[in-house]
């Protein structure tokens, strides 16, 4: 006679039945781990092209960093990192990257330890020379900039370009070129002059606050002659679009 068979404890499939429960609730997680990351990005950077100064345009792009979910749910994003290839301010097209820590997740309030490099190509460099009545002309060269215009020596009328150190000011506010050697460039006068009183080792004062928000300040510039990289920081940042476009001043 065969023996009846011998059922099995259904309690046995408990574990898989865990398993794929735990598998299913996973993939969940990431779903909307993914789903959610892309809304909060595309948020975010919307919520920035909206409160950029006036005369400012360009798309934004922005990314959080790390699991978003636990920091939804904490109110605060620890990093994104924001960048546009191509914003124009006031006519002049550049590139920005920037970094901002505990960002509000209900847009209100500050972002802290901002930190971000805006990079101008040597054609928009051209451009700044209509901020300052003392040079017709400004173009990049390696480690500064040279600066050409014109002026009255020993009764000559003479054009000439000075190669001029930059740098960061104290304040942040703007950035300071302080001519150096020269070179007169109507050379048929005849002349051979190295230095030209009221223009070499004058500093010329360039405001950047103006293009920026009132909080952001320039530390530091590294200039070759293809681009001008400047590093721009702040302790805090507004958040809302009346805080963004306050831009600072020079007076």
């Amino acid at each position: 006679m065969t023996a009846a068979p011998v059922a099995r404890p259904k309690r046995r499939r408990w574990p898989i039945v865990l398993v794929v429960v735990l598998l299913v609730l996973a993939a969940l997680v990431v779903v909307a781990e993914f789903v959610l990351r892309g809304v909060v990005d595309r948020i975010i950077a919307e919520q920035v092209e909206r409160s950029l100064p006036e005369g400012t345009t360009g798309q934004v792009e922005a990314h959080a960093d790390g699991i978003v979910i636990p920091q939804l749910l904490s109110g605060k994003l620890d990093q994104v990192e924001i960048s546009s290839r191509r914003i124009t301010v006031d006519g002049i097209p550049l590139a920005a990257d920037v970094t901002v820590h505990d960002v509000p997740v209900d847009g209100q309030g500050d972002v802290r330890d901002v930190d971000g490099t805006v990079t101008l190509a040597s054609a928009s460099i051209t451009d700044l020379a209509k901020y300052s009545p003392l040079f017709d002309r400004l173009r990049l060269v390696d480690g500064g900039v040279e600066l050409s215009g014109s002026t009255a020596v020993l009764g000559y009328d003479i054009t000439y370009a000075a190669k001029g150190d930059v740098v960061a000011q104290d304040d942040g506010k703007g950035v300071t070129i302080t001519p150096k050697s020269v070179r007169i460039t109507n050379s048929s006068l005849g002349l051979k002059v190295d230095t030209i009183p009221g223009v070499t080792n004058v500093p010329v004062t360039v405001c950047t606050a103006r293009f920026l928000p009132s909080q952001l300040a320039v530390r530091d510039l590294d200039i070759t002659a293809r681009q001008a990289t400047v590093r721009v920081t702040a302790d805090s940042l507004p958040l809302s679009e009346d805080g963004l476009r306050s831009v600072g001043s020079c007076s």
